[in-house]
């Protein structure tokens, strides 16, 4: 059997969400070969995971921003995929240009599982030439999401206050929402960089990663616990911006004893080798996260999981003071 799955998000939900998929996916199909179609660094990192037989890639000029041309690349992009001929489609993603092409599949007669968008799409173009369909269909998932998988749209909602026993996003996502009840295993067999130890020099090796993509996720006085953390004694790295490998940078955080990060990909690419994190979640609630260390609540309204600041405190709950992360680091590593 030959099976592709689709997940097309940031670099963290493919650590977080497509590896452990492929991995629950491969026991429920033994003996399949499995396929990922990915997007971005997602790419390189896939192609690290055993399970996975070949990795497709949506280049970065294959998805443009006006919707009518990003329509006709992917349109291409699911002749190449029918031309494969799949067994089985599994779509796990939720944006919109995903779910299109999944819809795209799915009515050139493959066998989908997952998330396409509601309408076909003779009907969506009949649409958008009539003018019927405003901005807010492509942008928002409770309006142009169907699924085949039993609760996806309780996605859709604010998850973490309705089922607070859920233990992470990941399990949330797909033991609930998508209905797999196996194991989420987001782990990847890779071994820890020597020469980084030994770059150490016996020093325990805490990692920092304080740049997010969003004003929520910046913590801007990471040169200054970086300093403290020195002083203390502590081999300290920060090279996430791209410019080593997947590998590398999977290697290093194997041989890290400790990543403080605000709430962005490296949390799972620590959680991939099994290097704890101490989280600064800032507005999101660490639940969502299943970090092993969070720093203390800084504000009441924290946890508004906002992507503005409704209070207009330009996300005071992210000035955690570095003496605090420091304390908590000290406690962790040396207590």
């Amino acid at each position: 059997m030959k099976i592709l799955v689709i997940r097309m998000m940031g670099l963290g939900d493919v650590a977080s969400i497509l590896i452990p998929a492929v991995k629950i996916i491969q026991r429920q199909h033994a003996n399949s070969s499995i396929d990922v179609l990915t997007y971005g660094v997602g790419v390189e990192l896939m192609t690290l995971v055993p399970q996975v037989n070949a990795v497709l890639a949506v280049a970065p000029e294959q998805w443009p921003g006006d919707f009518n041309e990003a329509a006709l690349s992917f349109i291409g992009v699911a002749d190449t995929i029918v031309s494969q001929h799949y067994d089985l489609i599994v779509n796990i993603d939720t944006w919109f240009m995903p779910c299109f092409l999944t819809r795209v599949l799915k009515d050139s007669g493959l066998n989908v599982q997952g998330n396409f968008i509601k309408s076909s799409i003779d009907t969506l173009f009949q649409m958008i030439k009539s003018g019927s369909l405003s901005q807010a269909y492509f942008e928002n998932p409770s309006i142009y999401l169907d699924s085949t998988f039993p609760h996806m749209m309780d996605w859709t909602i604010p998850w973490w206050e309705k089922y607070a026993n859920a233990t992470s996003y990941p399990e949330f996502y797909l033991q609930h929402c998508c209905g797999y009840q196996d194991e989420v295993d987001i782990s990847l067999a890779i071994e820890a960089d020597v020469n980084f130890r030994l770059q150490a020099a016996g020093k325990k090796i805490v990692a920092i990663s304080f740049v997010g993509s969003k004003p929520s996720k910046q913590y801007l006085r990471g040169l200054e616990l970086q300093q403290m953390l020195e002083q203390a004694g502590f081999f300290v790295w920060s090279q996430f911006d791209g410019s080593v490998s997947m590998q590398t940078t999977l290697s290093r955080l194997r041989s890290t004893d400790l990543l403080i990060t605000v709430a962005t990909s490296t949390q799972w690419l620590a959680k991939l080798v099994g290097c704890p994190s101490l989280m600064i979640p800032g507005a999101l609630p660490p639940s969502i996260f299943g970090a092993e260390l969070v720093v203390d609540k800084v504000q009441g309204c924290q946890y508004c999981y906002q992507n503005y600041c409704v209070e207009n405190l330009n996300f005071a709950c992210m000035d955690v003071s570095p003496e605090h992360i420091l304390a908590k680091t000290l406690n962790y590593l040396r207590g």
